[in-house]
């Protein structure tokens, strides 16, 4: 019988070394066509044990998608944009949030549940329902 217990720490190097490098793509493949590196970057961002924060951005508009690719279907399109957010006490950064099967309205604001680079969850809502803080920084009225 040969013993395995030595090819275990290999394995567990070579997955550990293919993850990090998966993670390292991420910022290069988010901008890949195809919808594939925005795909990849919600599913890692999901996987991962980042923290839940709430966020809020202004509802995209329609046409500044940066990516789009056909839904798993195929009867509709999937639209990828990148959103400035801001948190309740208004410091910003830039996430990705994906249109399952249509455009963006352009209108109102989003609470988004952020994962990692990524909106989890997303819903819209009126200006009444944003944080004072966070509406300022949006440049929306308080």
């Amino acid at each position: 019988m040969r013993d395995t217990r030595r090819r275990a720490p290999w394995r567990l190097g070579a997955l550990a070394a293919a993850l990090l490098a998966a993670c390292l793509a991420l910022p290069l493949l988010g901008g890949c066509s195809g919808g594939w590196g925005a795909a990849l970057q919600s599913v890692v961002d999901r996987v991962l044990p980042n923290p839940v924060v709430t966020m809020w951005a202004r509802t995209p508009e329609p046409d500044a998608f940066t990516d789009s690719y056909a839904d798993a279907t195929g009867a509709g399109t999937n639209y990828v944009y990148r959103v400035e957010a801001v948190d309740e006490q208004g410091n910003a950064r830039e996430l990705q949030i994906i249109a399952f099967g249509a455009q963006a309205t352009g209108e109102g604001y989003l609470e988004i549940e952020v994962k990692g680079g990524t909106g989890a969850h997303y819903r819209a809502v009126e200006a009444a329902d944003v944080p004072a803080a966070a509406l300022s920084a949006l440049g929306g009225e308080a």
